[in-house]
């Protein structure tokens, strides 16, 4: 099914069929100067690089995986030692045997299985950013998404709104000749003259909305919010949608980006473990001593002691493992929302589908016949100007519905279509994407 309404017999679905074609149509622009919903996405990826879908955390820490996968820097140190402070050598560095002048180069040798599992740590977390991007990637394309959908609807009522108002200016003029004639009454006139001012201020306040839904447009994809807009894509059931709950949701980006903190604290607790086992520290001195002495080496090795590991590192571990069951939580709880979301969403979309169809086969062609035989009884004098009217308006109100109902069923079909963010190459066609 297609979101287009379908021409049906009569003079409301022709005016219906009429709006089929596109209000950028019937305004006759090109076809090149339009904005398609495929542009649209690929704009807002781009124009969000910078912004909601920035890559510099994840660069931040891929860097700082590097780094903790690394030795610590070597520490040199320079110092004076035994300098005597009174008698006849005070303060010199050459005539006490004990005086030395030092210089030491100190290592840390960090185990190698700690620093991979800090530089494991920080790579876990680069990823859990990168999936963080993506679910914000999907995010801004159906913000994208539904702000073009919000104006293109408005726009279509717009245009419904301009095709309503010759039949209210029709009845206006009948009800006038009718008076004029002593065949009605000034009431009919009054009450035709009302509905033209209703018909009026409800195209004043959606010219409104349009330009609402235009500003926010343009708040995701820039200028090119201005353009005409081109034609809606097919409403149907997406098969993505159906795929992603075939595969347990685990390709939609908010539930990668749970199973990624999961990993992601997972590595902590590996990390936390490691820290456990002390590093051995090795120290490597020269010292030189006056001329009448000879010169001094030594060696240092050096640990630290962990004592209290049970109120210290244990704990520590202890922490770790505790966030890893809550991310693990999390996560289940996020598949599970997820999941229901997904089905109440495809299940609400299936009914609005099928009374769209209702719409189309019955409810509009009823509402048609109605007008026309109302202004046909009119016409042979069997029938009143009020009947007329009811009958429009029933009509009118008719079409309006299924528009409105149409609306909300796209934006149901715009957040099952982008759960996953489409590719982002604003040159690509997307169109296969829409399915």
């Amino acid at each position: 099914m297609h979101l287009r309404f379908r021409p049906r017999g009569g003079r409301l679905l022709a005016l219906v069929a009429v709006l089929a074609v596109g209000s950028r149509l019937a305004f006759g622009q090109p076809a090149g100067e339009v904005l398609s919903l495929q542009e649209t996405v690929g704009l807002a990826s781009a124009r969000s690089a910078d912004a909601e879908t920035s890559r510099a955390y994840v660069q931040a820490a891929s860097e700082m995986a590097v780094a903790a996968g690394q030795l610590p820097d070597p520490v040199l140190r320079l110092g004076v030692n035994n300098v005597p402070l009174n008698k006849s050598a005070q303060f010199s560095l050459t005539r006490d045997f004990m005086t030395m002048r030092s210089i030491s180069v100190m290592q840390e040798f960090t185990r190698s299985d700690k620093r991979r599992a800090k530089a494991a740590r920080f790579e876990a977390e680069a990823t859990a950013v990168e999936a963080q991007r993506a679910a914000a990637l999907a995010n801004v394309q159906r913000s994208a998404v539904a702000a073009w959908l919000d104006r293109w609807y408005a726009e279509q009522t717009d245009a419904l709104l301009g095709h309503h108002g010759q039949p209210l200016e029709l009845a206006r003029q009948a009800a006038m000749a009718a008076y004029r004639s002593g065949r009605g009454t000034r009431a009919d006139v009054l009450a035709a003259d009302m509905e033209v001012q209703k018909l009026r201020d409800r195209q004043d306040a959606n010219r409104a909305a349009i330009e609402m839904a235009m500003v926010n447009l343009e708040r995701w994809i820039g200028p090119a919010a201005r353009r005409p807009l081109g034609d809606h894509p097919p409403l149907e059931v997406p098969q993505s949608a159906q795929r992603l709950a075939a595969d347990a949701f685990d390709s939609v980006p908010e539930v990668v980006a749970a199973q990624r903190d999961v990993a992601l604290a997972e590595t902590e607790i590996r990390a936390a473990a490691q820290a456990k086992k002390p590093d051995v520290t090795v120290e490597l001195m020269y010292s030189q001593r006056g001329s009448a002495y000879s010169n001094m080496g030594s060696l240092n090795v050096s640990f630290p002691v962990p004592w209290d590991q049970a109120n210290r590192q244990d704990r520590e571990v202890a922490a770790k493992l505790a966030q890893a069951q809550e991310a693990r939580a999390k996560s289940e709880i996020l598949r599970r929302n997820t999941q229901a979301m997904v089905a109440g969403k495809l299940a609400e979309l299936r009914r609005n589908l099928e009374r769209l169809k209702r719409y189309d086969e019955t409810t509009l062609p009823l509402a048609s016949a109605q007008a026309d035989a109302a202004l046909t009884a009119y016409r042979a004098n069997t029938g009143t100007l009020s009947a007329v009217a009811e009958a429009n308006h029933r009509a009118i109100d008719a079409t309006q519905e299924r528009l409105a109902l149409e609306a909300k069923t796209a934006k149901l079909w715009a957040d099952l279509a982008f759960l996953v963010p489409m590719p982002t190459a604003q040159t690509e066609t997307a169109t296969g994407s829409l399915q």
